[in-house]
Order: C-alpha cells, then sequence, then structure tokens
C-alpha cells in the first residue's frame, strides 16, 4: 500500500522472554474471571460470546503448557499460544493478547506465525490507540510502528486483516479516499481479499476499537459510509463506477444531495433506491441521518411566516433582513415561473414581534395562529426565540434567526445574551434611516395573487421526529474559525489586541477557549490580551506585551554606566508571529503603524494580523486599505471582492445607494434564511450536505445550529484577495 511508504518505520522492540509457565502465571494474575458453567443464547451463531472466547484463550494456553511438557514441540506451542493471544483479543482483552506476544516474538521461526503475530500486535495496537482517544498527531510514533508491524505481511491469509488496518490507519491521517478505498475492497463479496467473506467479520478491530470513535454503529459498512462521504467527488464517482460494492453508496449519496429534490421527493428516491438494493448491507443497516430523514411526515410547503422585529429599536436591522428574504423569495418565484411552471408558489408574510424582548406586538404570534403556516422563520430576538420555543410548534417547521446557546463544536456552550447583529458597536445602520431602508423597496415585485396571505385548517400540535434549527450570525463562531485558520497557518504565539467591548470580550473567551484546545499541552496559558481604549493605550500595550520598553531599560541602564555614546536600537520579542485583533475597522487603522515602529530593525519579516468581520468593512478608500496592509480576516461570501460584482450585489448597491457593510450583511442573512428553510431537513439530517450563502457554506451540527464556514482574505498590495472560497 501506498500509505506504508509515506511513514517512517520504526524497527520493533522485543521484551525479554520468560517461560511459559511464568506467561501463564502472570496471565492469571491479570485475568477477568471468566464462567464456565452454561452460557447465554448467542445474539449470532457465528459468533460467540466474550465469556466463550476468553475461555477458549484459558485452554489454548493450558493446552499450549501441557503439550510443551509433554513433546517440547516449540512450532505446536506457539500455534496455541498465538490462539490463545487471538482469544484474548476478541474478547477485548488486549492487554493479556499483548504479554503472550512480547513474550514469544523471540521464539518465533515459522515465517506464518511470525505475520501472525505482527498483525496481532498491530491490530491491539490500534484498538487502544482508538479508545484512548487521542489525536494520530499526538501519539505519532505508535502509528508509525504499527506500519512497520505491517509491512512484512504478505501472507494470504493475513492480507484482509492487513489491509483492513491500513484503511483505519489512513482515516487516523485524514485520508479518507484511500481509507475508503481500501475497506470498501474487503466489504465486497467479490474481492479477491475477501475469499472466505469473513475477515472484517472476524476481525475484533470492528466490533470494539471502532466503539471507542463514539460511531453508532461498529458495523463495517457504516463506517465505510462516513469515510466515503468525506472521500473527494472524483473517488467517489471511480469507486462507485469500477465497484459494484460501491455502486450503491455513490447512488445514495447522490440522492442525498440534490439540491433538485424537494423533501417529499427524496423521500421517495430513497425507499425506491432500497428497493433498488435490497440485500446491500447499507439497505439493510440504514444511516442513522437516513432513517431519522425517513422518519418524517414531511409536507408540501404552501405558507411561510416570518418573525421579525419591524418596529421599535431595532427596526432598521429588521427590516434589512427582511429585504434579504423578500428577494430569496422573489427569485424562487422567478425560477418556479421559468423552469417548473406546476410547482406549488408559497405564500409568505411578515409578523411584525416588535423590540419588547418580553412580549410580542402582533396578537398574530400564538401557538394556534403560527400553526395555519408550513414554515416559521424567526424569531430574532433571543428572548422571543425563547417565547415561541414554549409554543411546542413541530419542530420541522421552525427555523429561528438567533440562539439560546452558541454552538459547541470544542467548547462548552455558554448564553449568548444578544446576537451580534443587533450590537451598536457591530451595526452601523442609523436606527431610523428611511431613506436608507424603506420597506418597499425590493428588487422585484410578486403580483398579488402570489403575495397573498393565506389561511390553512389548524393542524395537529404533534411532535416531529425533525430537530429545529436555529441560524444566527454569532460572534463566537467567527472567533472559534480564525483560531482553526491561525492554527492550520502555523501559528503558536499570537497577542490579542481588544477594545475592551462586551463585543470583543465574547470573541476572546471563544478564541482562547477553541485555540487552547487545538493546542492541547502547548497551550497551558491563554494568549496574552492587550486592551486599549485609544492611540496612546494602544501604543503603550503593544510595545509592552513586544517588550520593547523592557529593551530600551536595558539600553538606558547602559547609557548610564558609560560616558561614552551608545549606539543602540530597541529589540522585540521574536516568538510573537500573530496579533489577533477584535475592534472595529478605524481603530484597526492605527494599529499597523504601531507594530512596524515597534518591530526591530533586525526583524526581517513582518508579523501578520488576523481579524473577524468586526474589525472589516467593504467600503475601504486607498488610505484606508494601506493602513489595513497584512491583515487577514474572515468575512461572508456577500462581502468578498468576488461576489462584489456579481448581478445581486451590483442590483442591491444600485437599489439601496451602496449601503454599508452592516446592511449587507443582515441582507445576506435574510437571503440564505429564506433558502436555508426549503432545504433544512436535507441539512438537518445529513451533516455531510451544505448550502453555499451569502452569508457562508451552512451546514448544521449535532447541537442543530448552523455554523458559517467563512472564506478568508488578506490586503496588501493595496487591494484586497480572497484567500480560500467555496
Amino acid at each position: 500500500m501506498n500509505l506504508i511508504s509515506n511513514f517512517q518505520n520504526m524497527a520493533p522492540t522485543h521484551s525479554k522472554y520468560v517461560l511459559i509457565a511464568f506467561i501463564l502465571l502472570f496471565l492469571s494474575s491479570c485475568a477477568t474471571p471468566t464462567k464456565t458453567t452454561t452460557q447465554k443464547p448467542l445474539d449470532k451463531v457465528d459468533k460467540p460470546s466474550k465469556e466463550v472466547v476468553l475461555n477458549n484463550a484459558e485452554k489454548s494456553l493450558q493446552k499450549a503448557e501441557l503439550e510443551w511438557l509433554k513433546n517440547g514441540d516449540i512450532e505446536q506451542r506457539n500455534s496455541l499460544l498465538l490462539a490463545a493471544a487471538q482469544d484474548f483479543q476478541s474478547g477485548g482483552e488486549c492487554r493479556r493478547s499483548d504479554i503472550i506476544i512480547a513474550n514469544i516474538e523471540p521464539f518465533l521461526e515459522n515465517p506464518i506465525q511470525q505475520q501472525y503475530s505482527l498483525l496481532l500486535k498491530a491490530e491491539c495496537a490500534l484498538i487502544q490507540h482508538y479508545a484512548s482517544g487521542l489525536s494520530a498527531e499526538l501519539i505519532q510514533t505508535p502509528i508509525d510502528t504499527m506500519i512497520s508491524w505491517l509491512t512484512p505481511i504478505t501472507a494470504n491469509q493475513f492480507i484482509a486483516r492487513k489491509e483492513v488496518l491500513i484503511a483505519h490507519l489512513a482515516a487516523l491521517h485524514e485520508r479518507w479516499d484511500l481509507a475508503a478505498n481500501v475497506l470498501s475492497q474487503q466489504l465486497d463479496a467479490d474481492s479477491p481479499l475477501n475469499v472466505d467473506s469473513s475477515p472484517v467479520n472476524q476481525l475484533s478491530l470492528s466490533a470494539d476499537g471502532l466503539n471507542a470513535l463514539s460511531l453508532p454503529s461498529a458495523a463495517p459498512e457504516q463506517i465505510l459510509w462516513k469515510w466515503f462521504l468525506k472521500s473527494s467527488k472524483s473517488t467517489q464517482t471511480t469507486m462507485g463506477q469500477s465497484n459494484p460494492f460501491m455502486r450503491a453508496y455513490l447512488s445514495l449519496a447522490n440522492i442525498l444531495e440534490d439540491e433538485n429534490l424537494t423533501d417529499a421527493s427524496r423521500q421517495q428516491a430513497i425507499i425506491f433506491w432500497q428497493k433498488q438494493n435490497p440485500s446491500h448491507p447499507l439497505s439493510i443497516n440504514l444511516p442513522s441521518g437516513v432513517k431519522g430523514y425517513l422518519a418524517q411526515t414531511l409536507k408540501e410547503v404552501r405558507n411561510i411566516a416570518v418573525l421579525l422585529p419591524l418596529s421599535g429599536r431595532v427596526e432598521v436591522q429588521g427590516d434589512a433582513i427582511k429585504q434579504g428574504i423578500m428577494t430569496a423569495y422573489f427569485a424562487k418565484l422567478e425560477n418556479i415561473t421559468k423552469n417548473n411552471p406546476g410547482e406549488t408558489i408559497p405564500n409568505i408574510r411578515f409578523l411584525d414581534t416588535g423590540s419588547d424582548t418580553s412580549r410580542f406586538v402582533s396578537d398574530e404570534i400564538t401557538p394556534e395562529g403560527l400553526m395555519q403556516y408550513d414554515i416559521v422563520i424567526g424569531p430574532l430576538l433571543r428572548e422571543h426565540v425563547s417565547l415561541v420555543k414554549n409554543f411546542n410548534l413541530p419542530d420541522s417547521m421552525l427555523v429561528y434567526l438567533n440562539r439560546i446557546s452558541r454552538a459547541t463544536s470544542n467548547i462548552g456552550a455558554k448564553d449568548n445574551t444578544v446576537a451580534a447583529l443587533l450590537q451598536d458597536e457591530f451595526v452601523d445602520l442609523p436606527n431610523n434611516d428611511s431613506s436608507t431602508l424603506s420597506s418597499d423597496k425590493t428588487l422585484s415585485q410578486p403580483n398579488q395573487d402570489q403575495a397573498q396571505d393565506a389561511t390553512l385548517s389548524s393542524k395537529t400540535n404533534a411532535e416531529s421526529t425533525s430537530a429545529k434549527v436555529y441560524f444566527a450570525l454569532a460572534p463566537e463562531d467567527e472567533a472559534t474559525q480564525l483560531a482553526n485558520l491561525m492554527k492550520k497557518q502555523g501559528i503558536r504565539t499570537p497577542i490579542i489586541i481588544s477594545n475592551g467591548s462586551s463585543l470583543s470580550r465574547r470573541m476572546i473567551d471563544t478564541f482562547n477557549e477553541q485555540w487552547i484546545a487545538l493546542n492541547g499541552l502547548d497551550a497551558i496559558k491563554p494568549p496574552k490580551v492587550v486592551t486599549f481604549s485609544d492611540n496612546k493605550g494602544l501604543r503603550v500595550g503593544i510595545t509592552a506585551a513586544l517588550d520593547v520598553l523592557q529593551s530600551q531599560r536595558r539600553i538606558n541602564q547602559l547609557s548610564n554606566l558609560t560616558s561614552e555614546t551608545v549606539h543602540s536600537v530597541t529589540r522585540n520579542r521574536r516568538d510573537v508571529d500573530a496579533f489577533v485583533v477584535f475592534a472595529l475597522p478605524q481603530q484597526v487603522e492605527l494599529l499597523n503603524p504601531i507594530i512596524e515602529a515597534s518591530i526591530s530593525l533586525f526583524t526581517e519579516r513582518t508579523i501578520p494580523v488576523f481579524a473577524t468581520s468586526y474589525s472589516y468593512q467593504h467600503q475601504l478608500n486607498k488610505n484606508s486599505i494601506r493602513d489595513l496592509r497584512s491583515l487577514v480576516f474572515v468575512d461572508m461570501p456577500f462581502l468578498m471582492p468576488e461576489q462584489r460584482n456579481s448581478p445581486l450585489a451590483e442590483q442591491v448597491d444600485t437599489l439601496w445607494n451602496k449601503p454599508p457593510s452592516s446592511f449587507l450583511r443582515l441582507f445576506a442573512f435574510g437571503y440564505d434564511a429564506f433558502q436555508f428553510s426549503e432545504q433544512m431537513q436535507q441539512l438537518a439530517y445529513f451533516s455531510h450536505t451544505d448550502l453555499k450563502g451569502l452569508s457562508g457554506k451552512l451546514t448544521v451540527n449535532e447541537q442543530r445550529q448552523v455554523i458559517r464556514n467563512l472564506p478568508s482574505a488578506i490586503i496588501q498590495n493595496d487591494s484586497i484577495t480572497q484567500v480560500d472560497g467555496f
């Protein structure tokens, strides 16, 4: 396998051998009691219970001792001991299996026995590796050692098990293409490596080791499904076209990812796929997400309610989101008219929640009133989300526009007091700018029949098997992504710069938690934080963080000790390799001159500055761009240069007279909220699917929170260049 050549081979070390009697004595001391009485009925005829397997291991040990004392046949003894090691491994006693292997390795002369011992040792090592919960990066050496053990294995009877091990090692290193390819060959009944049709099922790794990965099922076809989805599209296509066994995987994946299918038609397509593949393991044992999706009672969307604050202190923000929703709605109507004239045109109605967090303005926002609709988008304010949650509406109809708690990928959940999009410091739209945001401005208008409100008969308020989703412009998500980006670029010792605002503090907390989670023991302490309130405070804080002041003190001390003129320059810390800034754009513009003035003339490199969308606005003049040089930031695609010239962006700029970045972010948020509502069940149940929206690439995590994956860009050479995209 190619993987083997990619890892450093390390010669295995051998433990000192001991007598077989000592092996037996030692193993008996660490053995767990096994029952010798009548065994419980087995779930499967071909799979003995753990108790039976361990009893067999004990019997093999005793027989090995007796036969050795009787005839002194070392090869027969080793064969029985290897059988015992296999049984101990299959019974979940890898420690006892390892003891046997370590003591008989020096006496193995038969090539088949040598390879068998290496295989058992590698299998147990991988099982224990998974059970440790550590990443491949943190325990690289054992993996290298396993590769060195696997390399000499060439016997036909061991090839299948060896290949399965290779597949799992590849997965640990996130080489999903290779992992899926190898495991698919083992599961294919027609594979030459699967002659006896059972090597994978016999492999204790599949039953014991993979359970440590917190997977819902250790069935090999389920593991392969997860790896297949993580593989590249080209690999998926090649596997599906060249391997009959994998054809079912490819066709199911295509059904789940087809954006042209409605939820109802996707359900029918999955059922038809099952009928076409009745005996396929993946059809018999459906992935959990597919099972949940099929269990839903999905209906055609005819009526949509949108709950937004269209009056009060945040009405401007609410109206910006409304414009995005309406624009997406009209785009859908245009698509239906042109391409699918027979498709039902949904009606949409906006209900004003008001800005009072303790109540709703509209008396239509009641459990009974909202049950008239098929989908409810909103509300926006966190307190309003809590009120609607208490209505106990079917989950399948709800797309909240805020979270009660933030996403928890590697960090614990905390209350998100107010969405960032509602923070005064985050949104620069004036609250009463009716000239900029007029409610009657839209990119297109539907006819009266299309826009009319509709009333449906009351529906049963039964709890759905599907889950509600939470969609928010959470600043914590951006802080988490910024930490991931910096880790990927090799940053090790950043300094955080903050304007001291509450929003900044929230992002710092999230960034630090993620940074420590990513760096493990290398980040026992969070990065140093420099807090400023004005230009002077920023200068003093940066020079202190870089130890420039300390350097200057040393120069002054030397000058005081001599009458000679001291020619010197200050030196800064050399370990700092990045700044992370959580401040407003106009504050960030002050940063570069201070950093450059604080860096020693002997330093050849510049120190990059990383920021979230909090520090960026798309309308920058040449002077601002020059002041923000070397700034690396994350922001939604709609504000990236590549999309600023799109037809939609040009229409928005024309209609609202080049609105500020805050309006564009809220507009994109609303646009994506409508698009998401049409695909919410697909995205919620199939974690590998995504929506490439204006506000980011949208996925849904296990907490049913929408996660926005944002592109990054860098300001350099008097221009903004997108570094990655979708």
